[in-house]
């Protein structure tokens, strides 16, 4: 029997710190430059394969570090004739950059990260400088940044980085209704992660971010 993927992996660890993914290139039948989701540690990729399944002429694109569910799904993506569909090897905290070319993404998709809650372990967390400068390279102007959490403190966490001075700096601006600073009720993208259908199940509050990029800098 196959072993179970593991379900945390430092992503600061020796193996995981030499920048390793590849850039990604659209399949031919979606054309050079397709409207393109991104989901930022996938996993199992619910998430990736119902919004690939809705919109066959979008590019979804599926990042995962941990490697045995990155082939699991690229089988499964396969067995489905998905071609739309991409799972590729990537950590979040080192080699984004080098997946997508500049204005290239139309939505980043960050859907329930693993909190990490200690202290000691709070670089471990997704949210950074390196990953917000990233995504405001790889978005077109008017892309997004969707944040999902079922912890109140990570949603918080990546709040203060888009609301904040750096975030700000960058270009990104909050869809909230009422403006920074504020959480969005409802999923507007029609799918949902395996997380997000159990939290809603249990009757749980999913804390939602949404930025658009609308003024990207000439040099994040």
């Amino acid at each position: 029997m196959a072993r179970k993927p593991r379900q945390h992996v430092n992503p600061l660890s020796a193996r995981y710190l030499v920048p390793r993914a590849h850039r990604i290139e659209p399949p031919a039948a979606l054309g050079p430059d397709p409207p393109c989701d991104v989901e930022l540690g996938c996993a199992e990729g619910a998430f990736s394969f119902a919004l690939a399944e809705r919109d066959p002429e979008r590019l979804v694109v599926g990042l995962e570090i941990r490697e045995r569910m990155v082939a699991r799904n690229q089988a499964r993506a396969r067995a489905l004739g998905l071609r739309n569909l991409v799972f590729a090897y990537a950590n979040l905290q080192v080699d984004l950059h080098r997946v997508f070319a500049p204005r290239s993404v139309d939505r980043f998709h960050l859907l329930f990260p693993d909190p990490w809650f200690k202290r000691r372990h709070g670089k471990r967390r997704v949210v950074s400088p390196y990953l917000l400068g990233t995504m405001a390279r790889q978005l077109r102007a008017g892309g997004e940044v969707h944040v999902a959490s079922d912890v109140f403190e990570i949603a918080l966490s990546a709040m203060e980085a888009f609301d904040g001075p750096a975030g700000a700096a960058l270009g990104f601006e909050s869809l909230a209704p009422g403006g920074p600073w504020g959480f969005v009720r409802d999923n507007p993208y029609g799918v949902v992660s395996r997380r997000e259908a159990i939290t809603l199940r249990r009757g749980q509050r999913v804390w939602r971010l949404r930025y658009r990029l609308a003024a990207p800098p000439e040099n994040p």
